[in-house]
């Protein structure tokens, strides 16, 4: 099992476009996907991957390129032979673009060829070498700050992200978001609804977890002390929204955490019923 990340050097990118990733599997595994506030668009070079879906209740295979949508949902995947596949992670303000205006409702409709044309997605994907991993940036770059350009943006909702973003360690709370954004809390909170199809609070606690867990991983020591810098009140507050969020306790869940990134768990079995 092979995991690059890489970062975009573009500033412009960057605003938009969280890091790269390259994964190769080489044999069949099933993993879990920790809320991380992100959008995630992927392109399959080789193999394949199935998402568990809740309506269905089964594994549905993927296509050999999509997009994935941010939830407040652990979501389940199975590998069922290998995979080689670049995974993009975008920043929830990608939403703010024209072409995400109905991502929350109907983000299996959306083309990934409408970003990256056919002819770009092969020559991202003939630059992955399996013997000589290294995740294309700069290429990357060039194709993201071309259609970047080209977006117009939704202001409204750029500031909404700016307020929330800025404020992951306190206790901002919905009646601060509204009044920042000259909306009542009712109006302000319909409008976070529609965009990301999860309340004020919802969005606040998910992009508070993916931002203090980022920096704890980092740390072999003193985690649960650590949390308190970003906002928790105390430690069973910590822990309480670890498990709520990942279905583990702190101590359980950084010692699944055993690739570079922050929001993938390897399994070893199907997942129970009651974990769905």
């Amino acid at each position: 099992m092979v995991l690059i990340e890489d970062y975009p050097s573009n500033t412009s990118v960057a605003r938009f476009v969280d890091r790269y990733q390259f994964y190769d599997i080489r044999e069949p595994a099933f993993f879990k996907t920790v809320p991380n506030g992100k959008i995630e668009c992927y392109l399959i070079k080789n193999g394949g991957f199935y998402r568990w879906d809740e309506e269905q209740n089964d594994f549905l295979s993927s296509n050999k390129n999509g997009f994935l949508p941010a939830t407040n949902q652990v979501g389940f995947y199975r590998i069922p032979k290998s995979l080689i596949c670049l995974n993009i992670k975008f920043k929830l303000n990608i939403l703010s673009f024209s072409y995400f205006e109905k991502f929350i409702k109907k983000w299996r409709e959306c083309k990934v060829t409408e970003i990256i044309s056919q002819e770009d997605q092969e020559r991202v994907l003939s630059a992955l070498d399996q013997q000589h991993p290294k995740i294309p940036t700069e290429l990357l770059d060039q194709i993201f700050e071309k259609w970047c350009e080209s977006q117009l943006s939704n202001k409204q909702l750029e500031q909404l992200i700016q307020i929330v973003q800025h404020s992951e360690t306190d206790d901002l709370k919905s009646t601060d978001i509204a009044h920042q954004m000259n909306m009542s809390t009712k109006t302000m909170e319909r409008f976070v609804n529609k965009h990301f199809d999860l309340s004020p609070k919802e969005l606040l606690q998910i992009l508070r977890f993916e931002h203090t867990s980022f920096h704890l991983k980092k740390s072999e020591k003193q985690r649960l002390i650590d949390a308190l810098a970003f906002g928790y009140y105390d430690q069973s507050h910590f822990n309480k929204e670890c498990k709520r969020i990942t279905g583990y306790s702190p101590k359980d869940f950084f010692s699944k955490l055993k690739l570079s990134t922050n929001d993938l768990i390897f399994e070893n079995n199907l997942p129970s019923n009651d974990e769905n």
